[in-house]
């Protein structure tokens, strides 16, 4: 019977020897091993989230001098506003953090600037100005301090933690130079 019909010589061999496919192969073992896939991309995107939020907080205490995000306290805001009552022209906060003195002096009226690293607390210092009504005069960067020209201000703010004692002198000397000397 060459050439002739009949049944193959591998489905003969299956139907004779009782084999079948093991029932985890249909559609139900795909679904179970599609929710495999599923739990492995919600793992995956929860750590690349995870990762993108807390880099920019944990990067800062890998420099050299460690300069952490403290918040500024509502004494210390008083202060800087009891400060600025006397002065007017621009003003920049460096390392502005969450914006919390560039918008109380928006509020007083002055045209405030921060430079921050952290693009998160960044993104936060806008959304807080615009929820505050002042995003038209308070203006946040994502910029290190040292590749900024401060020539266009009068007024500096600096909130300064012990590890920042020491370019201190470094920050005053390149304020001195680069900063305007009007009023």
């Amino acid at each position: 019977m060459e050439g002739g019909g009949g049944t193959p010589p591998e489905i003969l061999e299956e139907s004779q020897a009782g084999c079948s496919l093991p029932t985890g192969l249909g559609a139900n073992g795909l679904k179970k091993s599609s929710w495999g896939f599923f739990l492995t991309g919600i793992v995956g995107g929860t750590l690349v989230a995870v990762y993108a939020v807390a880099t920019p907080f944990l990067t800062p205490a890998l420099r050299k001098i460690c300069l952490p995000f403290v918040p500024a306290t509502t004494k210390q805001i008083a202060n800087v506003v009891k400060m600025l009552h006397c002065r007017r022209g621009s003003l920049v906060d460096i390392g502005s953090g969450d914006g919390r003195v560039v918008i109380a002096a928006a509020k007083e009226g002055f045209t405030a600037v921060g430079y921050e690293l952290n693009p998160w607390l960044v993104w936060y210092s806008r959304y807080r100005a615009w929820r505050e009504g002042v995003q038209d005069s308070a203006k946040f960067y994502i910029s290190d301090l040292w590749k900024v020209t401060f020539s266009q201000y009068t007024n500096v703010v600096v909130f300064g933690v012990p590890q920042m004692v020491i370019p201190a002198d470094r920050l005053e000397a390149y304020c001195e130079k680069h900063v305007s000397q009007q009023n």
